[in-house]
């Protein structure tokens, strides 16, 4: 019998929350019964598309919906799915430019929307973005978010949506006292000095620029600590000038996007994370798993504290206060919260048998 197979909608496949999720649960499915291809909306060979073919997903690509392209997008989404008719389902982590469900809907798929955050961010481009998906709930047969406060903010208050945990796999994320050891030795750490970390493509809602200026205040105070930024993106080398700029440079390492990230926060003493938004962000649950104190601001949704190690500091208290603030959660024994995020909630392979679960009662009628 061959698999369902689930049509995923993206971007694309980089190193970055979502993405990391759908992987997650990707590689936990018995693929014999589901099995995930991607419609991406890039040009480039992203991230993780040699891992995805090597599971056997498929990857299809079209160019990315810009409203000038309207009906030359609409045209290429109708000709994919009267060529593809093995799809019944269609998985949409694409939750601002919507227009793909209208089209799936049109060829009586079934369209599940998935909701990643909770706010377009401010200025011209969120309005457009906050106007391109105003239909959301007319296209959507199931609406998905990773959070409650993701779930209100893009299909209303009153609508109905299943949050589905940002499972991670916590024995993965276990703290390793050799992997610290060797990361610190591979970018020339001292083993007594205090590694302030953070994982996040380098994008304005990540608020790289405050979390600089935390940093070169904590420094003034210990001296021989070290700042680690895990991941890559279209402000990286910005970030970089502004280093130089506030004389830190030689104190902080820029690591680039990697696929060894437990080890990387095995190497982390604290993890400081300024974003200005997010749904329910999946590097938190990561670093609380690694037994990691972690500074972050009050507006993060309160699903994600699982554990007794986030300090939060509303931002508007400044660097000065978040630098003060470093240090005030402490663990003694990382190696034992792996089983406190398992019991939050946050174990991907529930996460991924309830959603296979799912896919299958929706394949077979049982749940329409």
């Amino acid at each position: 019998m061959k698999p369902e197979r689930i049509l995923v909608v993206s971007h694309c496949m980089d190193r970055n929350g979502a993405e990391t999720l759908i992987m997650n649960i990707y590689r936990n499915l018995d693929r014999g019964k589901v099995q995930f291809d991607f419609l991406l909306h890039c040009n480039y060979k992203s991230d993780y598309e040699e891992e995805i073919e090597s599971l056997g997903g498929r990857i299809f690509k079209v160019p990315s919906y810009n409203i000038i392209n309207h009906f030359s997008y609409v045209r290429t989404l109708d000709r994919f799915f009267s060529e593809h008719p093995e799809f019944r389902i269609v998985h949409g982590h694409l939750f601002n430019k919507i227009l793909y469900l209208k089209v799936a809907r049109k060829h009586n798929l079934v369209t599940i929307c998935h909701s990643h955050a909770s706010t377009n961010g401010t200025g011209l481009q969120a309005l457009v973005l906050d106007f391109l998906h105003r239909n959301v709930n007319r296209y959507t047969t199931y609406r998905f978010a990773c959070s409650e406060q993701a779930g209100r903010w893009l299909y209303g208050k009153n609508a109905e949506f299943r949050v589905i945990p940002n499972g991670i796999d916590t024995q993965r994320f276990r703290f390793s006292i050799e992997s610290r050891e060797r990361i610190r030795e591979e970018f020339g750490i001292g083993s007594d000095a205090t590694v302030l970390g953070h994982v996040g493509r380098f994008h304005p809602v990540k608020n790289h620029p405050f979390l600089l200026e935390v940093f070169a205040d904590y420094l003034k105070t210990h001296p021989s600590a070290v700042l680690m930024l895990v991941g890559d993106g279209p402000l990286r080398q910005s970030m970089q000038e502004k280093a130089r700029q506030y004389g830190i440079e030689n104190s902080v390492v820029f690591t680039g996007s990697r696929p060894d990230t437990p080890a990387l926060l095995c190497a982390m003493d604290c993890f400081v994370f300024p974003s200005l938004n997010e749904g329910l962000p999946v590097t938190l649950v990561e670093a609380q798993c690694s037994g990691l104190p972690c500074i972050v601001p009050d507006h993060i949704t309160q699903e994600v504290e699982v554990t007794d190690l986030l300090v939060r500091i509303p931002l508007h208290e400044g660097a000065g206060k978040w630098a003060e603030s470093i240090g005030l959660a402490e663990t003694e024994n990382r190696e034992t919260y792996p089983g406190k995020v398992a019991e939050g909630g946050f174990d991907i392979r529930k996460t991924a048998l309830d959603l296979q679960d799912f896919y299958l009662r929706i394949a077979g009628g049982t749940d329409r």
